[in-house]
């Protein structure tokens, strides 16, 4: 891999699955032509690298050498821990993929106080950390399948940084 750039990345994913460009700029939201800009600029940045993979079905990892740790990607929201179905989740050591902090482009929360960030586990799992600014409502976690996952990454896309408009 030496010397190879993310479009060529991209473009040997795409073919090795036996896919098209405008199959996954399509499962992007966008259209063809937004993809095939990104890649003759060689223009995509991580996070669109990492979804367009993930669309793709390649998954990118970022591990430790020496301990094999997965590097976690911090999300906007307060850390939350929480045992559900006996299991164990922690926003603080998993990846945030979106949330709908901003949705609106305007309020930090929707009108009824509350915000979602969608995470994944090393493990695989997906959950969201659901988020209120009422004083007394706890913040919690709600396990989700990876239709969920999708469905919430294609409605609020994966900047996880967002401002106000």
């Amino acid at each position: 891999m030496a010397n190879m750039t993310a479009t060529e990345l991209i473009k040997s994913a795409i073919k090795q699955r036996g896919t098209t460009q405008a199959k996954v700029a399509s499962s992007m939201n966008w259209v063809p032509q937004q993809l095939s800009s990104r890649l003759v600029r060689n223009s995509t940045n991580a996070d669109e690298f990492i979804e367009i993979l993930d669309r793709i079905g390649f998954e990118v990892v970022l591990a430790d050498k020496e301990t094999g740790e997965w590097l976690t990607l911090p999300g906007y929201g307060r850390r939350v821990k929480q045992m559900v179905n006996h299991v164990a989740y922690d926003t603080g050591k998993a990846n945030a993929l979106s949330n709908s902090f901003f949705a609106d482009g305007k309020n930090e929360y929707n009108a009824d106080g509350k915000a979602s960030e969608l995470y994944r586990d090393k493990e695989g799992r997906y959950f969201i950390a659901e988020y209120s600014n009422w004083v007394g409502v706890k913040d919690r976690i709600v396990p989700v399948s990876a239709e969920t996952a999708t469905d919430f990454i294609n409605r609020y896309g994966t900047d996880l940084h967002k401002d106000k408009a």
